[in-house]
């Protein structure tokens, strides 16, 4: 399909090229759309894309991914098995080049925001004991130290990764090649490697 559409773009020039991107997109956006039961409305998804384990993968309404997005629910690998849930609520916003990963659970609420090259997983591989250090690392037995919740309205910025067993609050905002190995608060901004706690934007016990 992917040289099918630069031989096109190559023989009827850009315009043309971007119609038949769109169309490519629009028809992967339906037949996609159509696996994870969103029948309500259509999600826009941009080719390429790869999508594993349909069943345990639920999203909401007005979802938008960018090119290459990458999301597994992983039951099977190496022999082992898992029970793996994703849950994407409604108007998620999802740039080019991220990748969410479950063996156990990952929940991202409604009106997040995540930019580009964003790497999101509940899980390594091999244990935090190192027991089988001497396995190769592909053919270790994935581990989930615990699941992954991201709460409505928070701002995810580029080159993010997000790691097992950490909540992060609504209306926070995770600043750009952060870390996050911890809980971050709402309405808190964090950064670095690991992410902290710079500044609180809003006191908890305050009203909206």
């Amino acid at each position: 399909m992917m040289y099918l559409f630069k031989i096109l773009s190559n023989l009827f020039g850009y315009n043309v090229s971007i119609k038949i991107n769109s169309l490519r997109n629009y028809l992967l956006s339906i037949s996609l759309s159509s696996k994870l039961n969103m029948e309500k409305e259509l999600a826009r998804f941009q080719y390429p894309i790869k999508i594993q384990g349909f069943k345990n993968i639920k999203i909401g309404k007005n979802f938008t991914s960018g090119k290459n997005f990458r999301i597994q629910a992983i039951d099977k690998y190496n022999g082992f098995t898992y029970s793996p849930h994703i849950n994407i609520g409604d108007n998620v916003v999802i740039n080019p080049n991220c990748q969410i990963v479950a063996i156990d659970n990952i929940s991202i609420g409604n009106n997040v925001l995540i930019a580009s090259n964003v790497f999101i997983s509940d899980h390594s591989h091999g244990d935090k004991f190192f027991k089988d250090i001497e396995t190769p690392p592909a053919l270790r037995k994935l581990d989930s130290k615990g699941s992954i919740s991201i709460a409505e309205n928070v701002w995810v910025g580029q080159n993010v990764s997000i790691l097992s067993n950490v909540s992060i609050g609504r209306n926070a905002i995770i600043g750009a090649n952060s870390v996050v190995t911890k809980d971050i608060p709402e309405y808190a901004i964090a950064a670095g490697i690991p992410a902290k706690v710079i500044k609180i934007l809003k006191i908890n016990n305050v009203s909206e």
